[in-house]
């Protein structure tokens, strides 16, 4: 059912060879950085665990310095946003950076 789905949306499955983390590289840098800051909490409960990953992901994917960038933003011919800036700051101030609003 599954593969017949993904061949009607014209989705190819991929996979990386078994211990071949470098193959899938964006998602082993997302969790090489969530594992920095997991100490840094102490969910309560489930829905807590489920809010807190929700957050991270939203600061990981819009508002987390990017280290190769020395933390500058690259626009790729987009115009720059006119907005002002937000600060964002996760679980309890641990967790900080800057999110540019299109």
């Amino acid at each position: 059912m599954l593969k017949t789905a993904l061949d009607w949306l014209s989705i190819r499955l991929q996979a990386i060879a078994p211990h071949c983390p470098w193959q899938n590289g964006r998602i082993e840098r997302f969790f090489g950085t969530l594992k920095q800051h997991l100490d840094a909490i102490i969910p309560i409960e489930g829905a807590d665990l489920q809010i807190m990953m929700m957050e991270f992901r939203g600061w990981y994917n819009h508002a987390r310095p990017h280290q190769h960038l020395y933390g500058e933003e690259v626009w790729e011919g987009r115009p720059k946003s006119t907005n002002s800036p937000q600060l964002i700051s996760i679980w309890n101030g641990r967790i900080n950076g800057w999110w540019f609003p299109p």
